[in-house]
């Protein structure tokens, strides 16, 4: 539960602030009690110089700007208060970024996702120290760390921005600067709630070329967290067939209904396709079809069991088609697709993937809000 104060004197700007700020405090499930102050006595023994303006706990004061700046200064007054409360149940996109090209390609796909359901982006920069030898002795440059955390500012800075003057059209930016280890970094971020990672499947900085390929290897099974795999130049597409490859719909239901529940927001076709080397196989149709009906049934889907002999050959004629907006698939069982998920066919996905992948682990929980 927070407080929030909200001063003014009545006038629409009041109203408006107000009303944006209690539509995102209800959207991210946070518990508040608001009062309006609209006595110039109490504006003074507040401290407040300039209306509107909201407190928060009695403690923090943000004012909103009139002018040209209304519109800024409101969405970093909401956006300020969203992350005393850290976001509530808002889905949080965590966009690692080395400032490349990719990387931003992999913000613009967040970006969507985010706009799908109300949640906001965390670009997240990890720095690897650099050293340098100055007679014998190794010194950390904490001078090149200044530079790539104030670049992780003025970037987010940036996105924030509500370029054409529409209230909060885009999501909120928020960021998060470590020194660390990428693996490591983010295999712990990801094991926050309501949280999903988007990441380029190739990155251009230094830090990134040296260790991506084995952090998206790793992230593949230590993830906690969807994981979504964007190639270059690869965009995001509403409508279109979203395709979850299902092995066994009674283990894999959780991470079925959150693809089901990705496509419906994206307004696509699921596809559902189940390989099989049996013709016996016992893969339950009736399961999936109970399951999207029960929770989403205005959602257009079909299901498809294909008999195969080489998984992986399948699988690359999924990724390198135009045939899907998305590609998922879980990792919780390894007898059909063990030979996917060993590191050579998993390189070979994240190098030549035409199309994003959303990758789930067995670690993954989706905190699925009830449909």
């Amino acid at each position: 539960m927070i407080d929030i104060k909200i001063y003014g004197t009545g006038t629409p700007g009041q109203q408006l602030a107000k009303s944006k700020l209690v539509s995102s405090l209800v959207d991210a499930n946070i518990e508040y009690n608001l009062t309006e102050v609209n006595d110039i006595s109490e504006f003074i023994k507040d401290g407040v110089v300039s209306v509107p303006a909201i407190k928060v706990n009695d403690s923090e004061l943000f004012e909103i700007r009139p002018n040209g700046q209304y519109t800024q200064s409101l969405r970093e007054c909401i956006q300020g208060i969203l992350k005393i409360v850290k976001y509530g149940t808002m889905q949080q996109y965590i966009v690692p970024t080395d400032f490349s090209e990719t990387s931003f390609n992999a913000y613009n796909y967040a970006n969507q996702l985010a706009k799908l359901d109300g949640g906001y982006i965390n670009l997240t920069h990890v720095y690897y120290p650099t050293s340098v030898d100055v007679n014998q002795y190794t010194i950390l440059s904490n001078e090149v760390e200044t530079v790539h955390k104030s670049k992780l500012d003025n970037y987010v800075k940036s996105l924030n921005q509500d370029w054409f003057g529409n209230f909060i059209v885009e999501p909120f930016v928020d960021s998060t600067f470590e020194i660390g280890f990428p693996k490591l970094s983010i295999i712990e971020l990801s094991k926050q709630n309501h949280t999903s990672i988007v990441m380029g499947t190739t990155g251009e900085g230094d830090t990134f070329k040296k260790v991506f390929g084995s952090l998206t290897m790793d992230l593949v099974d230590e993830c906690y967290a969807p994981l979504f795999l964007v190639p270059p130049n690869c965009h995001f597409e509403a409508g279109g067939i979203v395709t979850y490859l299902s092995e066994d719909i009674k283990n894999d239901a959780e991470h079925f209904l959150y693809v089901a529940d990705l496509a419906s927001k994206m307004k696509s076709t699921m596809r559902i396709v189940h390989y099989s080397k049996e013709r016996d196989d016992k893969f339950n149709t009736e399961d999936c079809q109970a399951l999207i009906k029960n929770y989403y049934p205005e959602l257009d889907f079909n299901i498809e069991i294909i008999m195969i002999d080489d998984v992986f050959k399948q699988i690359e004629n999924e990724i390198i088609g135009d045939q899907n907006a998305l590609l998922a698939m879980s990792t919780k069982h390894r007898n059909i697709f063990q030979s996917l998920f060993h590191k050579s066919a998993s390189e070979f996905v994240a190098a030549n993937a035409k199309i994003p992948i959303l990758i789930m682990s067995d670690r993954v929980k989706t905190h699925l809000k009830e449909a």
